[in-house]
C-alpha cells in the first residue's frame, strides 16, 4: 500500500522544529528507502543518526542538539515528551539554549530519570533526578533552570571564569537569576572556591563579582527594563491618586 510522503513528513515535521526521526516516519508508513531517495534530492537533509530536517525549513543554531534530543526517544513525538519529561538537556547545552555564555555545547550533556548507555560521542548522559523547579520549557525543548545550568557548569568544569560569564549574561535585560535557589545549590562546592562550608551564597558573590554585577549595576539594569519601569510608574501613579483623594 502507497502512502503519501510528503504530507506525513511535513505533519511531523510542523510540531518539532521542522524535525523528524526515521522511527517516526516508519510509525506512519514511510520506509528508509522513501527516505533516502529525498535525502538524494535536497527534500530532506540528515541531521544525524535517525533524524532529518525538512527541505527548506529555516535553519537554526539548535538544530543539532534538537536533534540529539529527539534520537533519545526517537519514537515520540517532541510535544508529546512534554508532559512527562524523561530527559532534559543539562550543563554547557543547557546553557546554549538560555543563550548565556560562550561554551561548547558538544557533547551535548542529557540528565535522564531513568540509567542509560550511548556508544554516541555526541551525547553524554547522567542520571540524576530533578525537582520540578530545576527544569523549564524553551521553545518546546526541556532544559535545566538557569540556576541548575550554573551550579551543574561550576561542578562539571570548575573555571568560574567561564562560568562568570553564564552569569553576566543570564543577568541582562529583564532576566532574573534566583540568588537564594542557586546559593543552596553552590552550597556543596563552597569549600572547594575557598569559602566556608556551605556557604552557596558566598560563592554566587563570587561569581557575581567576576561577572562584574554588583548591587548598583543590578539595580540599573533592572530600571533600564522597559516593562518594570512602567511598572514603578504605575505604582507611584496610584499612590499618588489616593493621597489625594484623602
Amino acid at each position: 500500500m502507497s502512502v503519501n510522503v510528503e504530507p506525513i513528513l511535513e505533519e511531523l515535521a510542523a510540531g518539532q522544529w521542522g524535525l523528524f526521526t526515521t522511527a517516526q516516519a516508519k510509525n506512519r508508513g514511510v520506509n528508509r528507502a522513501n527516505l533516502s531517495h529525498r535525502e538524494r534530492d535536497g527534500r530532506v537533509e540528515r541531521l544525524t543518526h535517525g533524524v532529518y530536517r525538512l527541505g527548506g525549513v529555516p535553519v537554526s543554531g539548535l538544530d543539532n542538539l534538537r536533534a540529539a534530543w529527539l534520537s533519545t526517544e526517537p519514537t515520540q513525538l517532541s510535544w508529546k515528551r512534554l508532559d512527562t519529561v524523561d530527559v532534559v538537556v543539562s550543563g554547557a547545552a543547557a546553557a546554549h539554549v538560555h543563550a548565556c555564555g560562550d561554551l561548547d555545547p558538544s557533547p551535548f550533556k542529557m540528565t535522564t530519570r531513568t540509567r542509560r548507555q550511548t556508544q554516541r560521542s555526541d551525547i553524554l548522559f547522567s542520571h540524576r533526578q530533578l525537582q520540578s523547579r530545576d527544569v523549564v520549557i524553551i521553545d518546546g525543548l526541556p532544559v535545566t533552570s538557569i540556576e541548575r545550568t550554573i551550579a551543574d557548569l561550576v561542578n562539571d568544569i570548575g573555571d568560574l571564569s567561564l562560568v562568570a560569564d553564564v552569569v553576566a549574561d543570564a543577568s541582562r535585560g529583564d532576566r532574573v537569576i534566583d540568588s537564594e535557589y542557586l546559593g543552596a545549590l553552590l552550597e556543596t562546592h563552597a569549600r572547594r572556591y575557598g569559602h566556608r562550608r556551605g556557604d552557596g551564597l558566598a560563592l554566587v558573590e563570587q561569581l557575581r563579582k567576576i561577572a562584574g554585577i554588583d548591587d548598583e549595576t543590578a539595580a540599573r539594569a533592572v530600571l533600564a527594563n522597559p516593562g518594570i519601569t512602567a511598572a514603578i510608574k504605575d505604582i507611584l501613579g496610584s499612590e499618588t491618586s489616593g493621597n489625594h483623594t484623602r
